[in-house]
């Protein structure tokens, strides 16, 4: 006896197979599709990869040469302390002040202005730099050795 009514199967054997048929279809059009793409999924893969040992790279050489920087900019800053303020002129303390300023910043990590810039809030044109400040004001070895001719010489 056929169905009838409410219960009467909605959807026949044909149309069943032919959704099958679309679907297998489909499916594998998706796969040609997917191994097609095989060469720029790999070219992608490597080049994130290049990326990420790239950054690896740059991060190691970034934290090398941060703690390069700390430890110059500590030793900087102990020459620059030894520097008695008392022999200098009112320029030359201002200057030396800057410049401790700037050496603190570099060891806490921060980016101090440039130079130009400090010169200008003090008031100056221009300004040394640490290393010249320090040849300028720093202290000279004195004593046996340290004269290259005459007297306490080396060189006899």
């Amino acid at each position: 006896m056929a169905n009838k009514g409410r219960n009467k199967p909605r959807t026949s054997a044909k149309n069943i197979l032919g959704a099958a048929t679309v679907g297998t279809i489909a499916a594998g059009a998706g796969l040609a599709a997917y191994d097609a793409d095989t060469p720029n999924r790999n070219k992608r893969r490597r080049e994130k990869q290049r990326q990420a040992t790239r950054t690896a790279k740059r991060a190691k050489t970034n934290t090398i040469t941060n703690q390069t920087k700390t430890e110059t900019a500590k030793m900087r800053l102990q020459n620059l302390q030894k520097i008695n303020s008392k022999d200098l002129s009112t320029k030359d303390t201002k200057i030396k002040n800057e410049l401790i300023k700037r050496e603190k910043d570099i060891i806490k990590g921060l980016k101090p202005p440039t130079i130009a810039k400090t010169a200008a809030k003090i008031g100056l044109r221009a300004m040394p730099g640490v290393g010249a400040f320090l040849t300028a004001f720093g202290s000279t070895p004195a004593g046996q050795g340290s004269a290259l001719y005459g007297p306490g010489s080396k060189k006899k």
